[in-house]
């Protein structure tokens, strides 16, 4: 059975968009763009884990790598704070416009 990092208990909903295929790389480089919801102290975060490689055809220098706090809810706002997240990550079929788009977020965004 899996342990479920402590780090992640809190999350209420999370998509990864895109990850390096570990048949293709089984010893690394990893890499990947995530959104998720989260619970907070006092409210709920959306977050964008950004985390593509240097070379990555998507760099358009909109973002760099990092965490980026997309948007904090209060904590009357459970579902508003999910439907966003999921929003965002589901923005269209293609995975490229979707990190295009989450890349723009990111540009107005809090990098952590």
């Amino acid at each position: 059975m899996n342990q479920i990092p402590e780090s992640k208990k809190n999350h209420l909903w999370r998509k990864t968009i895109w990850y390096t295929d570990p048949e293709a790389f089984p010893l690394g480089p990893h890499h990947s763009a995530e959104v998720y919801c989260c619970e907070e102290s006092n409210g709920y975060a959306v977050w964008y884990a950004r985390r593509l490689a240097k070379d990555d055809k998507r760099n358009t220098g909109q973002a760099d790598n990092g965490d980026y706090l997309l948007r904090y809810f209060r904590k009357t706002q459970r579902d508003d704070a999910i439907e966003f997240a999921v929003l965002c990550a589901n923005r269209s079929e293609s995975v490229d416009e979707v990190i295009a788009a989450l890349d723009v977020l990111a540009h107005q965004a809090q990098k952590v």
